[in-house]
């Protein structure tokens, strides 16, 4: 796979202004974005702003269109989004910012900071400020399931000493940095792919046909497997010499050689080829009015 030059390219910018009581002494205590990605390449931001000093007001700049602004601080904040040229601005006025621990939190949705490289997915911003930044962190998850596009890790994603976490269905990379001075890049880029259609196809493909191959093996199995002997276990031991007597006469004899041939009366006789028949054991065959051929079923 080619090197990721084209990450040293910005292809989104964001911008923060402000607008505060000592302009020049005003930093960022912590700067975090998070930006989840969803299946239809949609991106989730969520920008957590922390300052060091009290300001009034934030315009905040975007090349791309967001939509869904959502707003959470600890003050009273009023934030909206208006489209530009090419972009977005997110407008804030505060009222009652702490003087050192003001935090805002902006979450937006947008579409426009993916594109398509070949058959991957390129996600890339710049998430730089003009102001000294104490702490950033960045966080971008992928979609379930998908992968880095890579044959080595770090070459899928810039700057090159992010870090990658899981959770086991979604492949995160993170970066962080200390004591940014203003103006630092905050250039993030990541390549990914999404799991292959055709594989996923291919292996339905081959299940169904595996399975078809067990049930047609089964059908013929089941139909060319010869007939069983009773398991003699749970006959009695009459009821076993009753069928090693007909197993002996090849299946079949007449009940009064049964009576014949085990010294059994008449009357036991018919009491065990009844209990034999109605476990399907044996069958009766009429011979005459008064006579009755055992056969037995299960050869």
């Amino acid at each position: 796979m080619k090197r990721l030059h084209f990450f040293a390219i910005s292809w989104t910018a964001l911008f923060l202004c402000f607008i505060a009581t000592s302009a020049q002494a005003v930093e960022l205590k912590y700067y975090g974005i998070e930006g989840i990605i969803y299946e239809d390449l949609s991106v989730e931001n969520t920008v957590t702003l922390r300052f060091s000093e009290s300001i009034t007001h934030l315009d905040y700049h975007l090349d791309f269109g967001i939509y869904n602004l959502t707003a959470l601080s600890n003050f009273s904040s009023d934030c909206i989004a208006a489209d530009r040229d090419g972009g977005s601005t997110i407008s804030c006025d505060f009222v009652g910012m702490p003087t050192s621990d003001g935090q805002l939190i902006l979450k937006f949705l947008t579409k426009a900071i993916i594109r398509q490289v070949d058959s991957n997915y390129q996600f890339s911003v710049n998430y730089g400020v003009s102001l000294p930044i104490n702490r950033a962190f960045t966080l971008i998850r992928l979609p379930a399931n998908n992968v880095l596009a890579g044959d080595v890790a770090n070459m899928s994603y810039f700057p090159q000493d992010g870090k990658i976490i899981s959770d086991g269905k979604h492949i995160m990379v993170y970066w962080e940095s200390d004591n940014m001075t203003s103006g630092s890049s905050l250039q993030f880029s990541v390549l990914f792919s999404k799991p292959s259609a055709v594989s996923d196809t291919m292996l339905l493909a081959l299940v169904a046909v595996l399975i078809l191959a067990l049930i047609i093996i089964a059908f013929y199995t089941r139909r060319k497997a010869p007939a069983q002997a009773p398991a003699t276990s749970v006959l009695n031991q009459d009821e076993k010499t009753i069928v090693d007597i007909l197993t002996k006469n090849e299946g079949k004899a007449l009940q009064k050689v049964l009576v014949r041939e085990t010294d059994f009366s008449k009357a036991k006789i018919s009491r065990l080829v009844k209990s034999l028949r109605e476990r399907g054991v044996v069958d009766i065959e009429p011979v005459s009015g008064r006579e009755n051929r055992v056969i037995l079923k299960l050869k």
